[in-house]
């Protein structure tokens, strides 16, 4: 696993913490100033091995540290075959659908993500718990129902950090928790997978597309 995550503004830093908290011991790490363009392609080509990514992404990119470009449409066949979970903005959209062309599954997002997660003390390991099951799980999903199924375990996981937030704003009314639950909600509700030979993406049956967006 490769595991490449910048942390250069507030929203990537606040990624930079979830990924921080879920590392694990068998993963190449690519985190803040080693989340560079150069490294991510110099480790794709040693070794095959699937992509978590987390980071600012448009259609066809998603970013590097500092902001330039870490990963492209022109970079899709580096990926080997290899599954792929971004958790960055709209790169479903064209980079996931030309990286399932090319044989990969691609878990990404569709529209904007409206906020990072929370990384405050109180908040954080309520993400951590949802991305280290993500981290986990996507790559060892092989067949699609497989991956219907992590999809739903997704959407029961962020369902139940949600009541944990509010039993938390019950015994805090001063916690601003608003960004968070709107950030959970997107974790699952626009997630979608690209498969190979798939002429849409997969999605949770309980997901409601953003406007314009699949």
């Amino acid at each position: 696993m490769i595991l490449f995550v910048p942390g250069y503004d507030p929203a990537t830093r606040a990624n930079l913490a979830v990924a921080e908290w879920i590392l694990p011991d068998d993963c190449r790490p690519l985190l803040g100033g080693a989340a560079t363009r150069d490294e991510l392609l110099l480790a794709l080509a040693h070794k095959a091995r699937p992509l978590f990514a987390m980071s600012h992404g448009r259609p066809e990119d998603f970013a590097e540290q500092g902001g330039g470009v870490a990963f492209g449409l022109a970079d899709v066949q580096a990926l080997s075959h290899q599954p792929v979970f971004a958790f960055a903005c709209h790169t479903v959209m064209g980079l996931g659908k030309a990286a399932a062309a090319a044989g990969s599954v691609w878990w990404g997002y569709t529209g904007a993500v409206s906020t990072a997660p929370d990384s405050s003390p109180r908040l954080l390991s309520l993400f951590g718990k949802v991305f280290s099951y993500i981290l986990d799980s996507f790559a060892e999903a092989r067949s699609g129902e497989q991956r219907d199924a992590v999809l739903l375990r997704i959407a029961e996981l962020c369902h139940e950090a949600e009541e944990q937030i509010d039993e938390l704003q019950e015994s805090d009314p001063d916690l601003d928790a608003g960004s968070a639950l709107f950030c959970l909600l997107h974790i699952w509700e626009r997630l979608r997978i690209w498969e190979p030979g798939a002429s849409l993406p997969k999605k949770h049956p309980e997901a409601k597309p953003p406007v314009l967006f699949l």
